[in-house]
């Protein structure tokens, strides 16, 4: 509950912070109105050449791409202002004051900032899957169930996942994996099954986009008959080891940091 508390204040205070730039706000959120209808439009070029997309029908994939947006908003967020060329913290010493609060050192280096601007993504996420619901045929609450359970998984995977990449930082300072995520998880936006099998793999257990967009999508419009759950628990192992995997892999690097000065 304190780690919680102090989450929120951290949030409150960015919040106070751009509320002061409101024209800033008012471009950002007009932005992300664009980039989100041009992503809608593209998915309504594509379903004028053909009825499915790697068998998905047009409110399934809209669906998939607001449960994308939902989480990459709150990527933006919460994650990305933390963990983002985590490698240039590493090696300019800035660790340093952190390791020496009465706090986590896990939580505040990877959840101690935050980016309100992106918080509006989250919303428009939200109503294109409620869009999706409504459009689409055969939702059960089985279905949405699965959806919010993976949804939950698929946000705890990605962050685990962002601080294995960047705790990768302590043992190659020179290695910054930003940008090989960011291009991957752009992926995100289409069913993981229009890939190559690798590049499949790849968007499942390293960036683990299909977490995060393909199966919560699967789950709210094809999750009868236990489907929905099914993936749910499915997502839910998956983020209880990717957590697990994050802090041990946390706790060493730490050990191997020597700070500024040594």
């Amino acid at each position: 509950m304190r780690l919680l508390r102090i989450l929120g204040r951290v949030l409150a205070l960015s919040v106070q912070r751009e509320l002061a730039h409101r024209v800033n706000l008012t471009i950002s959120v007009t932005m992300m109105v664009i980039d989100l209808a041009a992503s809608v439009a593209t998915l309504g070029l594509v379903f004028t050449q053909t009825a499915t997309l790697a068998g998905w029908r047009p409110a399934e994939a809209l669906a998939l791409l607001g449960a994308f947006q939902l989480v990459t908003g709150l990527l933006n967020t919460f994650i990305e202002p933390n963990l983002a060329w985590f490698a240039e913290k590493v090696t300019g010493g800035r660790l340093d004051d952190t390791l020496l609060q009465p706090v986590p050192s896990f939580f505040m280096l990877s959840l101690g900032a935050c980016q309100p601007l992106a918080l509006p993504r989250v919303l428009l996420g939200g109503a294109l899957l409620v869009w999706a619901t409504v459009a689409g045929e055969g939702v059960t609450a089985l279905g949405v169930a699965g959806c919010v359970a993976l949804l939950a998984a698929g946000v705890v995977i990605t962050w685990a996942v962002r601080v294995l990449l960047a705790t990768l930082a302590f043992w190659a300072p020179g290695f910054e994996p930003s940008v090989l995520f960011s291009a991957f998880w752009q992926l995100g936006r289409y069913p993981v099954g229009v890939y190559h099998p690798v590049v499949r793999q790849l968007l499942t257990y390293v960036v683990p986009v299909a977490f995060v967009a393909t199966f919560p999508a699967e789950a709210l419009m094809r999750g009868g008959g236990g489907l929905g759950l099914g993936l749910g628990a499915l997502g839910a192992g998956a983020a209880l080891l990717a957590l697990g995997a994050a802090g041990l892999a946390w706790r060493a690097g730490v050990r191997r940091y020597t700070g500024a000065t040594s």
